[in-house]
């Protein structure tokens, strides 16, 4: 078993059908002591997303609702991670710098450098995932967003990578068991 020295955040990121939640799932069945979170810890609602079939049909936020939006997100991820100073495993199924990549999902309004300053109060995760499936295998599996939308994503991921550290790349075209062994690998590598 891991001995974890401090918490340990770890983040799946990818488009739409990338397979982060089916993956930061199985994961997290896989690893004792750990915790599934989407895009963001909730502290006092439950999570009650809904399935946007067509996250870019929506109209963006007010420069002011898109600030209070993001303080939001930094409060709670901030408060979260105070609360929970325990050694365990979170996995996140997207994180918040994700609304770098596809504002127009978060009806999100501020620029990007703006959005990038306040991004840096954010507990940053020690373990970047990002899945990097073909564009043939996403369009089997979600249909959401066109394929010019699709490609744009997968470049702006593959340039914020580019700044980031400790950033795993998995195609997921290989099978789930030989991409939680890559994973697990990896997470090894960190905490040792």
């Amino acid at each position: 078993m891991i001995k974890l020295k401090k918490k340990f955040i770890i983040s799946f990121m990818g488009i739409d059908g990338a397979g982060k939640t089916t993956l930061a799932k199985k994961l997290q069945k896989t690893i004792k002591n750990s915790k599934y979170l989407h895009l963001k810890p909730y502290i006092i609602l439950l999570d009650r997303r809904t399935i946007v079939r067509n996250p870019h049909l929506q109209k963006k936020n007010s420069f002011i609702l898109s600030f209070a939006k993001l303080l939001g997100w930094l409060l709670s991820y901030k408060f979260f991670f105070y609360k929970n100073r325990c050694k365990i495993f979170f996995i996140f199924d997207r994180y918040a710098h994700d609304i770098l990549i596809d504002p127009l999902r978060y009806r999100h309004n501020l620029s990007k450098k703006f959005t990038k300053i306040i991004l840096n109060f954010f507990p940053k995760p020690d373990l970047w995932i990002f899945l990097k499936p073909s564009l043939k295998t996403v369009k089997s599996r979600k249909i959401e967003l066109p394929d010019n939308e699709l490609n744009r994503q997968s470049e702006e991921y593959m340039e914020f990578f580019k700044n980031q550290k400790n950033v795993i790349i998995l195609n997921t075209n290989l099978k789930k068991k030989k991409l939680i062994d890559l994973i697990s690998k990896k997470i090894l590598t960190l905490v040792i």
